[in-house]
């Protein structure tokens, strides 16, 4: 985690990630914030009822992408108003995968 960007996190639009079983899910959220500085913790919000919430629930691991002012509707619409129950988010995205840490889901 790098922690000058955490440092920095403010209001925002942001994609929640998070893998199960090798399948890939994200959407738009724009709660997230640093809770502690160390070690270095952030806390994000997901509805309980979202994919990615299920996700992140059963597998303990997500990812915060931030999304750009100039990014456009369409990607936001495509994290935002589509559900991943019912596409493949990530098809014809191109993303990297970052270091697998746990993550604590109250």
């Amino acid at each position: 985690m790098n922690i000058k960007v955490v440092q920095k996190i403010c209001y925002g639009v942001y994609i929640v990630s998070s893998k199960k079983d090798g399948r890939l899910n994200g959407q738009i959220a724009n709660t997230v914030f640093q809770v502690t500085s160390e070690p270095p913790t952030i806390a994000v919000s997901i509805n309980k009822q979202n994919l990615t919430h299920e996700f992140i629930r059963s597998e303990q691991v997500f990812t915060v992408s931030i999304v750009s002012q100039d990014a456009s509707m369409t990607l936001i619409g495509h994290f935002g108003f589509k559900s991943g129950r019912e596409i493949e988010k990530f098809k014809d995205i191109k993303y990297k995968t970052g270091v697998d840490r746990r993550a604590y889901c109250a």
